[in-house]
């Protein structure tokens, strides 16, 4: 009760209501959050997992420069260390060796059974993770002591090392139990990492505190508390930062940097990020997006060099294609689709879709008009979408667009409930794209959430999913970009720059190109408090 008293008066001060505002400190470090938490399972949600980074740890994770690092294992399994073997059949063993000495945060010993249990979990079929892609390349895992666990596939499956970035799930918590219904877990799940959940208020925050006995020793995490502020509007959660009311905030949009740049307390952290903004075309939910001709001809109907030099002030570049140029998987070589409305007009006209009497083109009756959803309160997207609206209009095309908060957006897109989406994908840094464009990849298997159904792109991707030889993998992964170009399935726009603001006193922060997230290394922050009060 007295924890509790103590967390709830440390909320009320962060928020500035009934004590002096305080600035960033070991004690607690205010985070200005653009959206809730659909979930605090890992395997559950449909957006970035930056707060349940904190809490649940993975076997590996990503560090700032794309390596992946061990964490819960000891290692990272590979060919050459013994970690993996290729069966004659065609299938593949991987063994991971656990860290000694890890508990979940109840003291319960963290163990080779949990990661069994998950993976079973994820396979047996009667729960709803947010993708089963990898876990469905698993038919067993074997525990031959408490600290390894060998990992069976009924074929290769090159992105191995990833399968247990987010996590394992505490066996001894949900066995027997239906995880869906779990609201004990899925609101403050039992995690190894170094916080844990102290209060989730639905709709203001989360507070996470330090968890007792740590595996990696008392001297770690360095700061005390880390609160969640949820802060959906833009402007709201930029005033609050400039103002000291929060201490730092992830992402943040590109037409904030400017407005940001100058304030002494921050400072900006920029990196490349491993991801791309795009236009989701949903082929089954508005099928004359099923026309390549339509597809192509959307595509060139957008000025992205205008929108890239204008609306982003330059921040980002126009790509086109789902892998970055920070993979080693990059290719540079496919079709592009440049601003050209002339040639989009001749597609539509081709496809037969006519101009109305309203300027609106129309065919068999039906005008070609449908819904773009993006996310409320973050007003470079709304910039963005309206951009394209009014350049779709001048070709013919009417698109409307809603806005949804962040939260209520991820069911829609997840059940396919829309007819396009203007968002991005921050991708991990295997470069598999099996997920996204496979034919059997639509949600809940993966995130083919364009529905696009390709034969030969799909056999390209598990051919890709199905080597570790690197070069043999590279190759067939630089057909399927090329065959993405081809196909668009999806109106590719621009690259991602991850651009967080945070305290100039914040050290051994360091950012994250991929969907890790900037608080994968968050046991290492901490606050010089050394520094004047003034400089705020």
């Amino acid at each position: 009760m007295k924890r509790m008293v103590c967390c709830v008066a440390l909320v009320l001060a962060a928020c500035g209501k009934g004590a002096e505002r305080t600035g960033p400190s070991n004690r607690l470090l205010v985070v200005g959050y653009d959206r809730e938490p659909d979930t605090m399972n890992r395997y559950a949600t449909h957006i970035l997992e930056d707060i349940q980074t904190c809490v649940i740890e993975g076997l590996v994770t990503t560090d700032e420069r794309m390596n992946v690092v061990p964490v819960l294992a000891t290692d990272v399994p590979t060919l050459a260390n013994g970690g993996v073997v290729l069966r004659p059949d065609g299938g593949m063993d991987v063994t991971w060796r656990l860290r000694a000495g890890v508990t979940w945060h109840d003291g319960v010993a963290h163990t080779a059974a949990d990661v069994k249990f998950t993976a079973d979990a994820m396979i047996k079929g009667d729960w709803k993770p947010e993708s089963t892609d990898g876990f469905d390349r698993i038919t067993s895992v074997d525990t031959p002591d408490s600290l390894t666990a060998v990992v069976h596939y009924r074929e290769v499956y090159a992105p191995y090392q990833l399968q247990f970035l987010r996590g394992t799930l505490p066996k001894h918590l949900l066995q027997g139990r239906n995880i869906d219904t779990a609201r004990d877990y899925n609101r403050n799940p039992m995690g190894t990492g170094p916080y844990r959940v102290a209060e989730w208020k639905t709709g203001e925050y989360v507070l996470l505190e330090r968890a007792p006995h740590y595996w990696r020793g008392a001297a770690f995490p360095k700061i005390d508390r880390i609160l969640f502020r949820f802060l959906t509007n833009t402007t709201t959660r930029i005033n609050q930062l400039k103002a000291g009311e929060v201490h730092m905030a992830v992402l943040v949009p590109w037409d904030k940097v400017r407005e940001l740049a100058n304030v002494p307390s921050l400072r900006l952290n920029r990196v490349l990020g491993n991801g791309f903004e795009h236009v989701t075309l949903n082929e089954r939910h508005f099928p004359p997006f099923a026309d390549l001709r339509v597809r192509r001809a959307l595509a060139h109907a957008i000025d992205r060099e205008l929108l890239v030099r204008t609306v982003l002030d330059s921040l980002v570049t126009t790509v086109n294609g789902p892998i970055q140029p920070l993979s080693w998987a990059y290719e540079p070589n496919v079709r592009r689709y440049d601003f050209d409305p002339v040639q989009s007009k001749a597609l539509l006209d081709s496809a037969g879709w006519i101009p109305g009497a309203d300027g609106v083109r129309v065919k068999g009756g039906q005008r070609l008009a449908f819904t773009i959803i993006t996310q409320a309160g973050f007003a470079i997207r709304e910039n963005i979408a309206q951009a394209i609206q009014k350049q779709f209009k001048d070709v013919g095309v009417s698109a409307q667009i809603q806005l949804l908060d962040g939260t209520a957006i991820s069911p829609v897109w997840f059940s396919g409930a829309f007819d396009a989406m203007l968002h991005w994908w921050q991708q991990g840094a295997d470069p598999e794209i099996t997920t996204f464009y496979a034919a059997d990849m639509i949600p809940p298997a993966g995130r083919n959430i364009d529905f696009l159904q390709d034969s030969a792109l799909t056999a390209m991707l598990y051919a890709s999913d199905r080597t570790v030889d690197r070069p043999r993998r590279l190759e067939l992964l630089r057909q399927a970009q090329r065959r993405v170009a081809e196909l668009v399935p999806e109106l590719i726009l621009y690259n991602t720059s991850k651009i967080d603001a945070v305290p100039k006193t914040l050290q051994n922060f360091k950012g994250n190109p991929t969907n890790a997230g900037p608080f994968w290394n968050v046991h290492e922050w901490s606050v010089n408090e050394t520094t004047a009060p003034s400089s705020r």
